[in-house]
């Protein structure tokens, strides 16, 4: 896959290699929205479920088998054949190899960050990592650029999340559920249900006196991210206490019976029972992060266990979202933010592994039943056709809603900040 050129043939990343713009008489905005202009970016949905597989999960136990690879790279697992044309998948994922046609398969995603944090930085973001700029998260950005219920958060985290605002600040960070739903049980979520005796005269009394201490602090200097925060998380956390759409929106067991026996128990599933309510609900960003997948021991048994949530819940999401008539409208992506490394160690694990990593999207206009990119036959690097970085990534999902990837924010600092400069929109992606 070719990077976008200009007419003559000289591509974006050459112009700030050789430092031509200024000869041109551009702008580095200019140019780079000159080159993104083909890209047109209409949205073709207006909410994601991203499916954060943190820890990254090894993508040749997954989704990138090398059937004729040396055992000591194949590893314990066997594959079977899926409905994509030409792809076996492992053979702990019978039902995602049944529905995986409906899905696009990006495989040999490369990037340099061989640690957690960083790696995760990057996929939230879609830039490298640097400490000069904390970039904001996919979430953030998108809860500043699309509207959403006054109600509901428009950046939810189940159970959790490391992705920030970044130079956002804290008025645009995740509303994080901190737990995950119980089959039969209650669901309580601190600052949006009420506990026992808490009535609604009672919140709006407490509203009331937060006014009063607001108004009498209004003139203090201090932090104005801090303060934006701190407002506009007090209005957020009344409105939803208050508004009986946003306590179902959280009731999953409000949910119909037909949906609810789709979720098994674990708390994955359980997750995803909780997103897709949330987006029919109107919450445009949703991010479920299952952990457990940095297997350097037992890789084998770990992924065993792991790959049965994932393999009962992701086709019970995509069926909850197609009965709404909701999954036209969103974009689902599944990965983590690194493979695993080809070698199998001495601890029968697998290490971090950057280079070579996979993507599943569907939904959102997402053509279905494409394979693309691939990687070498040991699995251990992109093949040479493929150059797919996770600043495509991001820069695909905004596109997908409609956000433009060269937006220009300023920074609390007055540094101008492109939110991905580096990514271009994927079109292949789209049909």
């Amino acid at each position: 896959m070719k990077k976008s050129t200009f007419c003559d043939g000289v591509t974006r990343r050459d112009c700030l290699q050789v430092g031509v713009l200024g000869g041109l008489g551009l702008s580095l905005s200019n140019v780079l929205r000159l080159q993104a202009a083909e890209a047109n970016p209409k949205p073709t949905a207006d909410s994601v479920l991203f499916i954060n597989l943190a820890g990254g999960p090894a993508h040749l136990d997954t989704l990138d088998r090398k059937p004729e690879a040396p055992a000591e790279t194949q590893g314990e697992f066997k594959s079977i054949a899926s409905k994509m044309p030409g792809l076996s998948v492992c053979e702990h994922l019978p039902k995602v190899s049944q529905i995986i046609d409906r899905f696009s398969l990006l495989r040999g995603i490369g990037h340099s960050a061989g640690s957690h944090p960083q790696a995760q930085s990057w996929l939230s973001t879609g830039n490298r990592p640097t400490p000069a700029l904390l970039y904001p998260s996919m979430g953030s950005v998108t809860s500043k650029e699309l509207s959403s219920k006054p109600d509901l958060p428009p950046y939810v985290a189940i159970p959790t999340t490391e992705w920030s605002a970044g130079y956002m600040g804290d008025a645009f960070s995740p509303f994080k559920t901190n737990a995950v739903p119980k089959p039969g049980r209650p669901f309580q979520v601190r600052g949006i249900s009420r506990g026992e005796g808490l009535t609604l005269s009672k919140v709006n009394r407490r509203e009331q006196l937060l006014k009063k201490v607001d108004r009498r602090f209004r003139d203090t200097k201090t932090n104005s991210q801090l303060l934006e925060a701190l407002d506009k998380f007090g209005k957020q956390a009344h409105s939803m206490i208050t508004s009986e759409r946003a306590q179902s929106a959280f009731d999953v067991n409000r949910e119909a019976e037909s949906i609810r026996k789709l979720f098994g128990p674990s708390e994955f599933e359980q997750s995803l029972l909780l997103g897709c309510r949330l987006i029919e609900f109107g919450v445009p960003f949703v991010t479920v992060t299952y952990q457990g997948w940095d297997t350097h021991l037992n890789n084998f048994a770990g992924h065993k266990r792991l790959l049965g949530p994932l393999d009962a819940g992701l086709p019970a999401a995509i069926e909850m979202l197609t009965s709404k008539g909701l999954l036209d409208r969103t974009l689902v992506v599944t990965m983590g933010e690194f493979g695993r490394t080809p070698k199998i160690n001495q601890n029968v694990g697998r290490d971090h592994y950057p280079r070579v990593n996979w993507s599943l999207l569907t939904g959102g206009g997402v053509k279905p039943g494409q394979l693309i990119g691939g990687t070498d036959k040991a699995g251990a690097s992109p093949d040479d056709s493929t150059d797919i970085t996770l600043d495509d990534i991001a820069a695909t999902i905004y596109h997908s809603l409609g956000v433009d990837p060269l937006t220009e924010y300023t920074t609390n600092t007055a540094r101008p900040a492109l939110l991905v400069p580096e990514g271009r929109m994927m079109s292949q992606l789209f049909g």
